[in-house]
């Protein structure tokens, strides 16, 4: 049956309305459904859900990995107001009942891939509501069929009857199907193994007049399955698909009555089951017995043979296939050849228009779009896929890509498959990125890395996984396109971070601290504090291990630092770094690595961001606390950061007056007294890598007339920042109303002078000096911007 192409390629518009709504209904089900004391939603009465929407909320489910459970399913238990036409239901938690309750709709068409609760009781439901039935698959879901009729047989070697079972399985026969639906045109089993009953599949094709294509890959059956006589009880068969079935070497006879199918699939994935007798034969007698035949699927067999095993051609065509010399002049429109024997794909003359095999990369890209229903095989493809990208013959990177991640996709727990798939993206989202493909946007980025982050978490324990996984989130551009997924991308690379710790994974270790820390200095306000706690928690138990272990590296460093970000201007996680012992953890590194400057500054930066909420400052107020930041004032270590740091937060615990200085050792005067020797020490003229997004924890120092002190760090912190970062700073510092504290201090110091109202101090005089300074940057940054505007205007009018 024609089906839509799948592709990942997508235009880059939003979501429609539809979509837009139904997320959210599923997201707050509250607006349209009440839940029951037993749990179950219920519709709200008066409501009537259309058809798009009922269809539309499976498929929002579905995106969004939501179980579909009995709770859910009762929904759509009134179907006088809510409708469904088809449905797809896979990895559900639903039951028998919740399936009866979908079952009523009296549904078109019908799919089930691993729902492993349901039993043949569902089978029933179907039954009972088949009469629109066209079409059901049913993938790892083989446990809806009886997997026997009865155990009343000549042949059964059980002593041991059950007897209610075998009333219950003699229903079948007794009643003549397995499956009622007179109209089903569709029928796919895949892996069903009977265990007994030799005329199992006679009574459920029987029952099935209608049907024009079916599949029974991996069908098997104890007692055999007799040459697939049952198959002539489906005359109107256009398709038929048997990959994986080893009665088919058997069933040459039958196979040749089927007159009327267009599609034959006789591929195998098992060597032993691929080896027939007589290949070449097998294959003729196919050929001339079906004369409507266009497409053909011999994969992992020997039916390619070569003419070496006939003798050498003597016909003098132009075909490398000996069976398929009939098709010279009519071509088939498709042949498998995927991993068939004696490399068949490799040769040259095919009668066929397109050709899956493993020989060209056309070839395997074909065969990754055939056979993507089958992990097994996907392996091999993707394998061969790996190999052609290394030898760097990959001509068509769009295709790739998109089988790759459509794979991925489709098959989350089978972890060759992502495996490979992960590696494949590693290599070739740079291609991407650098050949700047317009189908490379935003809602193809999203839902990649979405793909990738399923697979992360289902497999979080495989390091290999986890490693490729960081691999391929470092393609993408860190950190703009992982911010629409900010808190999954977050919740992976915090476990990475704790529990690949080992000596033998401290890359991936490595890699995810260094991703979660370009990812966390990027976002603010509510993103910082929806994940902020469990950051600085899952950082910390990082730390701690790492002291333990008496190893500071760069993944112990790079915690800090991700500490640092997440608690700038978020008071509630410097709240959580207190909560959580951050503090004896700060003195514990200090002492354990003394001489760790990148270390130390990523912990000063991170004490200062906690010393600016004022709530969290009495808490710093510990002797041992004062003490090791007022001696770190004199150290010239990273040139004045480190000083620099110190000073910054011990005039915030000093802003809060003497009153609030509740320790006596170290004295408030003492501290102040260095803090002011160490300002008067650094050179205003320091060019420093420093990046502040805010000032407003800086200014509001400015506004501390009780301690000169403070006023002094923030006004030599302005005036060194305005003067080496004009652009950025300036503005800031006016528009965070800075400017006009500096001038008001000026003006008050002045005043007290001529007024005699103070004693002449070195602290205003180079207060005074500091912020004339700060002034005189801001005014000649704003005269240059001026006359900047002044001659833009000059050319757009001198332009008009």
């Amino acid at each position: 049956m024609a089906q839509i192409k799948k592709t990942i390629w997508v235009a880059n518009s939003p979501e429609s309305l539809l979509k837009l709504a139904t997320r959210y209904c599923i997201k707050h089900k509250e607006v349209f459904t009440e839940k029951l004391p037993c749990g179950s939603l219920k519709l709200l009465d008066g409501l009537y859900l259309p058809l798009e929407i009922c269809e539309s909320l499976f498929e929002i489910c579905h995106d969004e990995h939501i179980d579909i459970d009995d709770n859910f399913t009762n929904i759509f238990a009134d179907s006088q107001n809510s409708k469904l036409r088809q449905l797809t239901i896979f990895n559900a938690s639903v039951t028998d009942n919740g399936m009866r309750c979908l079952l009523a709709h009296n549904l078109k068409k019908i799919s089930i891939t691993n729902c492993v609760k349901l039993t043949t009781q569902t089978l029933e439901f179907i039954n009972e509501c088949s009469d629109n039935l066209i079409s059901i698959t049913v993938d790892n879901t083989f446990q809806i069929f009886p997997d026997y009729l009865s155990t009343a047989n000549p042949d059964s070697e059980d002593e041991f009857e059950d007897d209610d079972h075998d009333i219950m399985e003699n229903i079948y026969e007794k009643r003549h199907f397995i499956l009622k639906a007179p109209r089903l045109k569709n029928l796919c089993i895949k892996d069903l193994y009977i265990v007994q009953g030799r005329n199992y599949f006679n009574t459920l094709c029987k029952a099935l007049p209608n049907l024009s294509h079916l599949d029974l890959s991996g069908l098997m059956h104890s007692q055999g399955l007799q040459n697939l006589k049952f198959l002539l009880n489906c005359p109107n068969l256009v398709s038929l698909i048997l990959h994986n079935v080893k009665e088919v070497k058997a069933a040459l006879n039958t196979l040749c009555q089927m007159k009327k199918v267009e599609h034959l699939d006789i591929s195998q994935f098992d060597e032993l089951y691929g080896d027939f007798d007589q290949p070449s034969e097998f294959l003729e007698e196919i050929i001339d017995n079906l004369p409507a035949l266009k497409s053909l699927d011999i994969s992992g067999t020997n039916l390619a043979a070569d003419y070496s095993n006939i003798g050498g051609r003597c016909d003098g065509k132009q075909c490398d296939i000996p069976g398929l010399a009939r098709r010279i002049e009519n071509p088939l429109e498709f042949l498998g050849l995927y991993k068939t024997h004696h490399e068949a794909s490799r040769r040259q003359h095919i009668p066929a228009q397109v050709i899956s095999g493993n020989s060209s990369e056309e070839q395997i890209l074909v065969a990754g779009r055939r056979y993507h229903d089958r992990p097994m095989i996907l392996e091999n493809v993707l394998d061969d896929l790996m190999m052609m990208i290394r030898q760097e013959t990959c001509k068509n990177l769009e295709e790739v890509v998109d089988i790759t991640v459509l794979s991925m996709e489709r098959y989350c727990k089978e972890k060759k498959v992502q495996r490979y798939a992960s590696a494949i993206l590693y290599y070739l989202l740079p291609l991407l990125t650098q050949n700047k493909h317009n189908v490379f946007n935003v809602s193809v980025k999203q839902r990649m890395m979405g793909v990738l982050l399923d697979t992360m978490v289902e497999h979080k324990e495989d390091t290999i996984l986890m490693r490729n996984g960081c691999m391929v989130l470092w393609q993408f551009q860190v950190p703009q396109d992982l911010l629409c997924l900010y808190e999954r991308v977050v919740e992976i690379l915090l476990y990475i971070g704790e529990h690949h710790s080992g000596e033998e994974n401290s890359y991936i270790q490595r890699a995810a601290v260094y991703l979660l820390n370009g990812l966390v200095c990027h976002v603010d306000g509510e993103q910082k504090k929806v994940m902020g706690i469990k950051i600085i928690d899952t950082m910390l138990r990082i730390v701690r291990n790492k002291l333990e272990w008496k190893l500071c590296d760069d993944v112990m460093e790079t915690a800090w630092s991700a500490m640092w970000n997440v608690t700038d201007e978020t008071p509630a996680n410097s709240e959580r770094f207190l909560d959580k012992h951050g503090m004896e953890l700060f003195l514990q590194c200090k002492e354990t690595f003394p001489n760790k400057l990148d270390l130390l500054r990523n912990m000063m930066g991170l004490l200062g961001n906690v010393a600016e909420v004022k709530q969290c400052r009495k808490r710093l107020m510990t002797s041992a606390f004062v003490e090791e930041f007022s001696f770190l004032l004199d150290s010239q270590t990273d040139g004045i950061e480190v000083s620099y740091n110190a000073a910054g937060v011990l005039s915030h615990m000093a802003s809060d007056g003497s009153e609030a200085w509740t320790i006596t050792c170290p004295a408030r005067d003492h501290v102040l007294e260095r803090l002011v020797r160490a300002v008067n020490r650094w050179d205003i003229n320091t060019n420093r890598n420093i990046n502040y997004r805010s000032l407003s924890p800086i200014i509001g120092l400015l506004s501390v007339g009780h301690t000169r002190e403070c006023q002094l760090w923030a006004t030599w912190a302005i005036s060194n920042l305005t003067k080496f970062d004009e652009p950025k700073y300036c503005p800031l510092v006016e528009q965070e109303g800075g400017l006009k504290h500096i001038k008001y201090i000026i003006e008050e110091i002045i005043s007290e002078g001529l007024a005699n109202t103070c004693k002449p101090s070195s602290v205003n005089e180079k207060l005074i000096n500091l912020g004339q300074q700060a002034v005189k940057n801001i005014e000649v940054w704003k005269k240059r911007q001026a006359q900047l505007n002044d001659a833009e205007n000059l050319v757009l009018l001198l332009e008009t």
